[in-house]
């Protein structure tokens, strides 16, 4: 049946037109279009009345809803009253006014609070706090005698004793990802010992997990020989052959490019590693790319060049056998063995087994990389039980950065972040930082600053899984809305060192912790350094806010803020040019367009 809507005609027999219908009906917001429509379709009643029935009361509900009064609110949002309140009169108070002794005070423990109004009737409970040098008045409803920041202070640097915590309930099971580290770290070290041809890097994690490349018939035979693969038979062509001698016929190789693929245990390849030669390929052409960083790119640049030189490529599969930490084999000191077998190839028997190590029990330990990683592990745990707000790291792809961070809880002046530097050792407590984390606070700022501008080490953060966030993205974007100036970040954080001890390699004791204090900038010390680690800190600040504009007062400290561009995207009032993708780091002006930038012909602004 044909019915006519706001002048077009639809044919309802067609569900697609009969959707386009309904679609305009819900979208008519003048209810003249409906009552014309119908009234037209009750002199249609007789010939369909189903149909025109069902569509009248489309139309009638829809100008229902049309002339039903509608609630606006003028600001669009409903907003939870999350304000602090009087604990006496509930009246609300305004966070800014805190601290100035003109309008309302808070306890020691900052969960109760009393209006200037209501401390007015009782002016003997406001007192002033007992650190020297502090002065701020509070509301002494508890035994406390301090402030609420220099309680929150007291308490959160109180916690940063240096006593040694044994964390019992942790288990120290090896994770298989870090398995898989160990066994390419021992075959690589195995074959650089028995032949001292070493591999090179091409790749990360999901990539070729080891490249060697041999030059000459004597560093093929070299390899083949250790890792057992089937030799070639040369059949030979002469037509006379001797009986006394046998004739041999001499192949000189070049340059033959050897890609392995380690899997430990019965660990199978992925769907797209069973097409060893189209994974290798794509592989390599992602590391040229630059995707896996600048030691991969540089690997991978090798390979290309061998490749242009006429190598050819031999494809390995390396299973090594490994007993598991914890287990029978491995508390007896079993032996970690390997096979190889050709990868790609269905239904091949493998080559002579070699001996990677001839006693498991050092294996828990030999990746530093997983040391690192359980030691990290195991500082959240011990910090989440001391009260920390965990919201983890500001760490680049390979692990480096901020180990840890944590909300505090804090009052409108008091410390709100805290950042810790975790060391994970066996032998001992690792205590000493690396020259770069002894400037504390700049160390933490220029990190944090890289990480969310996705700059230097920091560039691959911005795809991580399809459309996810990498969890860094997502905890600087959370904590730089409270420091928007280099002071800030010595004011408004409190920074700690997390020592943990594990168990000696083949024991079974419990791992121990240590929280300490993470020393100030050595740069800022009476004794002054003959070269900064970090001779300008990097800070950027989110621009275009209520908060107040970052100054130039500390020394050594570069002033970036991020400035929104008229036409969308971000870019940097000073440096960076806006446009994503671009390299470009330093506006030279052009004429006569004052705000193009010379180099990459890009907007800069002003």
């Amino acid at each position: 049946m044909k019915i006519t809507f706001d002048g077009i005609d639809y044919e309802t027999d067609d569900t697609s037109q009969k959707d386009a219908l309904a679609r305009a009906i819900d979208t008519c917001a003048e209810t003249w279009k409906l009552d014309q429509a119908i009234t037209a379709l009750r002199f249609k009643s007789f010939s369909n009345p189903t149909v025109v029935s069902t569509v009248i009361a489309y139309m009638e509900k829809r100008r229902t809803q049309l002339d039903t009064p509608q609630l606006t609110f003028t600001q669009g949002f409903v907003f939870r009253d999350d304000r602090k309140k009087c604990t006496v009169c509930t009246t609300p108070l305004e966070l800014e006014k805190y601290g100035t002794g003109s309008d309302w005070f808070s306890s020691s423990d900052f969960n109760q609070f009393i209006c200037g109004s209501c401390a007015m009737k009782k002016p003997t409970d406001i007192k002033t706090c007992s650190t020297t040098g502090c002065g701020r008045l509070f509301w002494s409803c508890t035994p406390q005698t301090t402030c609420a920041d220099c309680y929150a202070r007291k308490h959160y640097e109180g916690l940063a004793s240096g006593t040694a915590i044994t964390m019992s309930q942790v288990k120290l099971d090896v994770p298989q990802y870090h398995g898989g580290v160990y066994a390419e770290t021992l075959f690589r070290n195995f074959i650089k010992a028995q032949t001292n041809i070493d591999s090179i890097c091409v790749s990360r994690n999901n990539g070729i997990d080891l490249v060697f490349i041999t030059n000459g018939d004597d560093e093929y035979d070299q390899l083949t020989n250790c890792i057992g693969a089937a030799k070639t038979v040369h059949v030979s062509t002469s037509r006379y052959p001797s009986r006394d001698r046998k004739s041999r016929i001499e192949t000189r190789r070049g340059r033959v490019i050897h890609c392995v693929e380690v899997k430990v245990n019965d660990a199978q390849c992925s769907k797209a590693q069973r097409n060893a030669q189209e994974f290798v390929n794509d592989r390599i052409k992602r590391a040229l790319k630059g995707e896996y960083g600048d030691d991969a790119l540089e690997g991978a640049g090798a390979v290309e060049r061998a490749m242009n030189g006429g190598a050819e490529f031999e494809l390995h599969l390396i299973r090594v056998s490994m007993p598991r930490f914890g287990s029978d084999e491995y508390t007896q000191g079993a032996p970690i063995t390997a096979v190889r077998y050709p990868w790609g190839e269905t239904r091949v028997t493998g080559g002579t087994q070699m001996t990677l190590l001839a006693q498991c029990n050092s294996i828990t330990y030999m990746d530093s990389s997983w040391i690192g990683d359980i030691g990290e592990r195991i500082a959240m745990q011990f910090l989440e039980q001391l009260g920390f707000d965990i919201r983890g790291p500001v760490q680049n792809n390979t692990g480096n950065g901020v180990d840890i961070t944590a909300k505090l809880k804090h009052t409108p002046t008091s410390p709100r972040w805290a950042f810790f530097e975790v060391k994970a050792s066996t032998a001992k407590f690792q205590t000493s930082l690396e020259h770069a984390e002894e400037e504390q606070w700049m160390f933490v700022m220029d990190r944090c600053s890289k990480a969310v501008m996705h700059i230097q080490n920091y560039k691959g953060l911005g795809a991580y899984q399809g459309s996810s966030v990498h969890p860094t993205v997502a905890t600087v974007s959370d904590l730089f809305w409270d420091f928007q100036s280099p002071e800030h970040w010595a004011t408004r954080a409190l920074y700690f060192r997390v020592a943990v001890r594990l168990p000696n390699p083949g024991q079974n004791d419990a791992p121990q912790v240590k929280l300490l204090a993470w020393d100030s900038p050595r740069s800022q010390g009476t004794k002054a350094l003959k070269k900064d680690p970090i001779p300008q800190p990097l800070f950027i600040g989110y621009g275009g806010s209520s908060f107040p504009t970052p100054t130039t007062t500390v020394g050594k400290v570069s002033i970036q803020t991020f400035a929104p561009h008229p036409f969308g995207g971000r870019y940097d009032n000073v440096h960076s040019c806006f446009v994503m993708g671009c390299d470009c780091s330093q506006f030279v002006a052009s004429s006569p367009f004052s705000k193009t930038c010379q180099t990459c012909l890009h907007d800069h602004g002003s």
